[in-house]
């Protein structure tokens, strides 16, 4: 079974940048592999990860969970079987609805392929500010969906910033295996398990 983690996140949180982290700080003995999803014609994302020397497959063509459902599949398979890594990081779009990819890899298809790890999800408690974040049904699906949740960009907070994540992050049914503040997207991959 492939360990595999979703890394969810709003746009602008720093979703790859964590990626980034997480890849310098695997286990130098395992192959790790990131799925990840590109809008444009350029792969911004997979291009700035492709520089750690990692597996990179990018899905383009739209959301992973939703135009890009089959295009999805076909990459998650093209992983798999060319390259069998001790772990996959996916990315989905910030526009993304998580829950589609997760039922995808807890699905039939994957059963005895795939273990699903954590879900992390990044955001930015600046946010919590502006009801036109908080109040976006995909800003609170990837934070209903997550199991860890971690405000990036800790460095640019407040203290209103620090107490509105606090106030937030205690209101959250069911509470959240971890909540972290971090600063440029330094996740502890012990949180991935």
């Amino acid at each position: 079974m492939i360990p595999v983690n979703l890394i969810s996140g709003f746009l602008g949180v720093g979703k790859t940048t964590a990626i980034r982290h997480l890849l310098e700080h695997h286990p130098q003995d395992e192959q790790w592999a990131v799925l990840v999803n590109e809008f444009g014609e350029v792969g911004v994302d997979g291009a700035l990860l492709a520089d750690d020397e990692v597996i990179v497959q990018e899905v383009a063509g739209g959301c992973l969970c939703c135009v890009a459902a089959p295009a999805f599949t076909t990459g998650l398979n093209r992983l798999i079987r060319q390259h069998r890594p001790q772990r996959i990081l996916i990315e989905p779009s910030g526009l993304g609805h998580p829950a589609q990819v997760l039922d995808t890899l807890n699905g039939p298809l994957y059963q005895s392929v795939l273990e699903t790890r954590a879900t992390l999800c990044l955001m930015d408690a600046r946010h919590l500010a502006s009801p036109r974040h908080r109040e976006h049904p995909n800003f609170q699906d990837q934070i209903h969906l997550a199991d860890v949740l971690i405000a990036n960009k800790r460095d640019c907070y407040t203290t209103e910033d620090f107490a509105a994540f606090e106030h937030f992050a205690a209101a959250l049914r069911p509470a959240k295996k971890k909540l972290a503040c971090v600063s440029h997207g330094h996740v502890d991959t012990a949180w991935l398990d």
